[in-house]
């Protein structure tokens, strides 16, 4: 049962210049299918099936400049020419569901020296 003090899920939340008509947000969760550090097409079925009007998506951990930011193999990035435009064709499916996408951007620290040194000895 709602008390006067409790806040239900479904109702319109203004978050900053952002007004959303529900207070359920897509958390990152990070599931290492990217080829090449290059969001697959199966990432926009993903965040487009995941939308709804006036919600909030927050993308995967995703790698940004320097490349030698990226720790994880297989996570999605947006460094590149060809990363943006992957990125793109997500963001603008999302929008067409009227759903707000905000990018997870990673450093992964001292994990990106392991990363870059497996890419050189393989």
């Amino acid at each position: 049962m709602a008390t006067a003090n409790s806040v239900r899920l479904v109702t319109h939340n203004k978050m900053g210049k952002f007004d959303l008509s529900h207070r359920v947000v897509l958390t990152p969760m990070t599931k290492q299918r990217s080829d090449g550090n290059i969001p697959q097409p199966h990432a926009i079925l993903y965040y487009s099936q995941q939308a709804s009007k006036g919600g909030l998506l927050i993308a995967e951990a995703t790698g940004g400049v320097p490349d030698t930011a990226q720790g994880y193999r297989c996570t999605p990035a947006f460094g590149t020419k060809e990363q943006v435009e992957e990125w793109k064709l997500i963001v603008n499916a999302v929008h067409e569901q009227g759903d707000i996408l905000f990018c997870q951007i990673w450093h992964v620290g001292r994990v990106s020296n392991q990363i870059k040194s497996n890419h050189e000895t393989h």
